[in-house]
């Protein structure tokens, strides 16, 4: 093969690659919460004397034996977004709160993590997952609210 060909094929084989790279970057970053969560709560001593342990769950009203474990399934109800681990409770508001599809937008270069957080009803459990470094933006999507997009 002629060096001259070759070269420009070399060159030409580096442009598609990079604009295959790119693409890809550009590719939306889609999450949903999980459909269902379980979990089981209890209390972790004795209830006081005279109180009985009563558990709730989306169906119904049940009484449980002081210290049994409460279990049942539960459905999301919400996303929340963070500036950095959820623990430190950095909950960030959306660009546009009062809109039907809320937005954040995240700065050019973060210097900390963003989560999305799935919550669930009738429990204090919440199911959290990093956004990719190269999201810029997140915004909701999905029947209810309970998955996102993110560019």
């Amino acid at each position: 093969m002629h060096p001259s060909l070759a070269a420009a094929l070399r060159r030409l084989l580096a442009a598609a690659l990079l604009v295959a790279a790119h693409a890809a970057a550009a590719a939306d970053w889609q999450l949903d919460c999980p459909p269902q969560l379980a979990t089981a709560q209890s209390l972790s001593a004795s209830a006081p004397a005279g109180w009985s342990a009563v558990g709730r769950t989306t169906s119904a009203v049940h009484e449980a034996a002081p210290g049994a474990a409460i279990a049942g399934t539960t459905s999301p109800v919400s996303i929340s977004v963070f500036d950095g681990p959820p623990a430190e409770m950095a909950d960030l508001v959306p660009d546009n709160p009062n809109a039907r599809v809320p937005r954040w937008t995240f700065g050019q270069a973060r210097t900390r993590d963003v989560y999305v957080v799935c919550n669930y009803a009738d429990t204090r459990i919440k199911l959290a997952h990093k956004v990719p470094a190269s999201a810029n933006s997140c915004a909701l999507r999905g029947a209810g609210g309970t998955g996102v997009v993110c560019r």
